[in-house]
């Protein structure tokens, strides 16, 4: 069994170095320099295409558009190379999930950042994909992330209840109405006592029209949640 151990590690190193995502640094998949580089943003935002930095506790700004998602946390901006190289190598290169611990530490240090209170009413729950995705990836780089939270945050999470039923074509070069059309209906619920009277915590890794977010929002909202807070580890600004 060493052996086997040994020789499994040394085929990894072999043909899956460990090397900094950013620099090409040994022995680590994001070096602490790299990481640096990173800027956490220190306000909440509003809805808006070209969002608005809010101040207190208001959820939207008075030109925001009306919707089921209260309020979105974003940790950094997705046009941080190191960010957007940091996810596509998380969701495309299968055997770099541990990329998934410095997203999720962006996270965390966003919400202290905006003086996130994590409360006894509130519950984690991934954006899900479909299961044939799942599967084919073998794991949701959103649930990986959603775990890590639920952990460091001793929070109360849910991975099973919120479902995505239909398959759909990547979001990912579709504008804002085709976005809407083609997520429109494809999440479901399969136990709504998990929601009731819950703030939710959607947890996800890029925000760009909220699509996504806001039609798992209304199904979340349908179900009997009271609040509906989306967390990811990057904003994307579309026009």
């Amino acid at each position: 069994m060493k052996r086997a151990k040994r020789l499994l590690k040394f085929l990894l190193d072999v043909f899956f170095p460990k090397l900094c995502i950013g620099c090409r640094t040994k022995d680590t998949f994001l070096c602490e320099d790299c990481f640096s580089l990173i800027e956490i943003n220190p306000y909440r935002y509003c809805f808006c295409q070209i969002p608005k930095r809010l101040i207190g506790k208001y959820e939207t700004c008075s030109s925001c558009p009306a919707g089921y998602l209260n309020r979105i946390y974003s940790a950094t901006n997705y046009d941080n190379k190191i960010v957007k190289k940091v996810i596509s190598e998380l969701k495309y290169r299968f055997q770099l999930k541990d990329l998934s611990i410095p997203l999720t530490i962006l996270i965390l240090l966003h919400l202290k950042e905006t003086g996130f209170d994590f409360k006894s009413e509130m519950i984690i729950v991934p954006v899900p994909i479909h299961k044939s995705r799942e599967r084919w990836r073998g794991f949701n780089q959103s649930r990986l992330i959603a775990e890590l939270i639920a952990k460091a945050t001793n929070t109360p999470y849910c991975c099973h209840s919120l479902i995505k039923i239909k398959k759909t074509k990547p979001q990912v070069g579709l504008k804002r109405k085709e976005r809407q059309e083609n997520i429109k209906g494809c999440f479901s619920i399969t136990d709504s006592s998990v929601f009731k009277d819950k703030t939710v915590l959607l947890i996800d890794d890029v925000y760009t029209t909220g699509a996504t977010m806001e039609e798992c929002a209304k199904v979340l909202k349908e179900a009997g949640a009271k609040y509906v807070y989306g967390i990811t580890v990057a904003r994307e600004v579309s026009t």
